[in-house]
């Protein structure tokens, strides 16, 4: 892989250019990864985070180089800011479950609680771990932040699970390959034979679909042999139950194949156990089905005869950020999408800012949108139907691995090779379509109980604090740019900072 890599990305975020390169000896430990765990509460409507803990983990299995994510993908997103400068250090975006759960009709006549977690390069010093969500017009907003401090007696190395590694396919160190650690669900300790044999299938899979196949060697696939109590997996729709060491189930959300865990910890927990980048769980089950979710894990069924097209296709979801190209009339999913802006998904385009998204594969002459007829079987255009709806949403191919298990279209390929080269040694510097203003105001920690750290642009300010009814009811000077304002003497609720005209809400505890 070159030394240097420019990839044209369109959709960038805010400080991109300038955070880009960030040096990893300045801010992180060499070895080791902190895991944050959360639970994300809600309905239909609202949520908000629940700190459980800080864990602290033996590997890191991503890059050293580029720890700035150059794409603008996820539904959330963690971000690491240090605490006493203030810098952005690492981002990810990722897709948790409890997102699409949202759109269900469960999620608008009932609260719910969801495991998420996220784990980040091992911080030498302070720092704000930062979880954003995105809102239905496509901005992150922060809505969560926990301070790490590293001297803290509760941060625990306790490791839950150890289990052996067996090493599949490894090609290079962590910090110059996509990891890829595979998690076994429902296999007994007597059926683990089975469990490296569909392993080894799975490598095979990848070894034979570009473009992975083209890129085998900037991969790491290592297996963890995690015995499960019972074999199979819960099948809710048959009453078919299964005591597995990852509980997972079909039926997610009421559909047959969708195939999920919402006990994540106990995921992180045996993924513990390697360095990843990716988790990929492989069921111990020979029905139809699967699921992935971007940068949270990939899940198939090993023994089903459209396995292999399952396999890559849900890693397109989870290390990608590929969307589903085909429409699905009744699908609580569609509601994941607004149509007056672009979806963040590489592969789908409402056709609002179409230059953003693959304009420049489209040969001239192609009319826009493309009708789906035969004389445009192997264009790049933008067809209708895909995101589960079938207007409104376009695709750039008639068929890709994305819609029908087809090959990857161009589009795919493309955002596949330029997240392999993200995960790489070697720097990738993004060449953004559009710059957003870095936030000049930002408040940390969020719920807050004695103090808040106030992060300003310039020193020298006023800020004031005040409740929901409008009241100022704490005047504060930011002398620097980075201030500490003790809050213990507020009564609990929620408040707003107000300074220079930027307002930033946060919930004393």
């Amino acid at each position: 892989m070159k030394k240097t890599v420019i990839i044209l990305l369109t959709l960038a975020f805010s400080m991109l250019s300038r955070a880009q390169n960030v040096n990893f000896a300045q801010y992180f430990h060499n070895e080791g990864s902190l895991r944050m765990d959360v639970y994300q509460c809600g309905d239909a409507d609202s949520s908000h985070y629940v700190f459980e803990r800080f864990i602290i983990e033996p590997h890191f299995g991503g890059s050293k180089v580029n720890l700035i994510d150059p794409f603008n993908y996820g539904t959330s997103r963690v971000k690491v800011v240090d605490a006493q400068s203030n810098t952005i250090i690492y981002t990810r975006g990722y897709k948790p479950l409890f997102r699409e759960w949202q759109t269900t009709n469960e999620a608008a006549s009932m609260e719910r609680c969801y495991e998420e977690s996220v784990s980040v390069p091992l911080p030498l010093n302070q720092a704000y771990i930062i979880l954003e969500t995105r809102d239905f017009n496509g901005e992150f907003e922060e809505v969560f932040s926990k301070l790490y401090e590293p001297g803290e007696m509760f941060n625990t190395t306790e490791q839950r699970y150890i289990f052996p590694v067996q090493d599949v396919l490894v090609n290079g160190t962590p910090d110059s390959k996509v990891d890829v650690v595979i998690l076994p669900e429902g296999y007994t300790a007597a059926e683990m034979t089975q469990f490296q044999q569909d392993c080894q299938n799975l490598v095979n899979v990848f070894s034979q679909n570009e473009p992975f196949a083209s890129h085998i060697n900037d991969f790491n696939f290592r297996a963890v042999l995690a015995p499960s109590e019972e074999s199979g997996i819960d099948i809710p729709g048959y009453s078919i139950w299964a005591r597995t060491i990852l509980n997972a189930h079909f039926y997610t959300f009421y559909i047959d194949r969708y195939c999920t865990t919402r006990d994540y910890f106990s995921v992180k927990d045996v993924a513990a156990n390697a360095p990843y980048d990716q988790i990929y769980i492989l069921v111990n089950s020979s029905q139809y089905g699967g699921g992935g979710l971007y940068n949270f894990y990939s899940m198939s069924t090993a023994g089903n005869m459209s396995s292999a097209h399952v396999i890559v296709h849900e890693f397109g979801h989870a290390f990608a950020g590929l969307g589903d190209e085909y429409a699905e009339q009744g699908s609580p999913l569609a509601a994941l999408f607004n149509l007056n802006v672009e979806p963040w998904q590489p592969n789908l385009t409402t056709l609002v800012d179409f230059d953003s998204k693959w304009a420049d594969l489209v040969a001239p002459g192609t009319p826009i949108p493309t009708p789906s007829t035969n004389q445009y079987n192997n264009t790049v255009g933008a067809f209708e139907g895909g995101g589960y709806l079938e207007y409104g949403m376009y695709r750039p191919q008639l068929h890709c691995m994305m819609r029908d298990y087809a090959p990857f279209c161009a589009v795919c390929n493309r955002a596949i090779e330029a997240m392999i080269a993200a995960h790489s040694d070697s720097l990738v510097t993004a060449v953004p379509h559009y710059q957003l203003p870095d936030p000049f105001l930002r408040v940390c920690p969020n719920p807050a109980t004695d103090f808040i750290d106030v992060f300003v642009q310039q020193s020298d300010v006023p800020a004031e604090i005040l409740d929901m009814n409008g009241r100022t009811v704490k005047t504060v000077h930011l002398s620097s740019t980075t201030n500490r304002v003790i809050i213990s003497d507020l009564p609990r609720g929620v408040y707003l900072v107000h300074v220079n005209g930027e307002t930033r809400k946060f919930v004393k505890q």
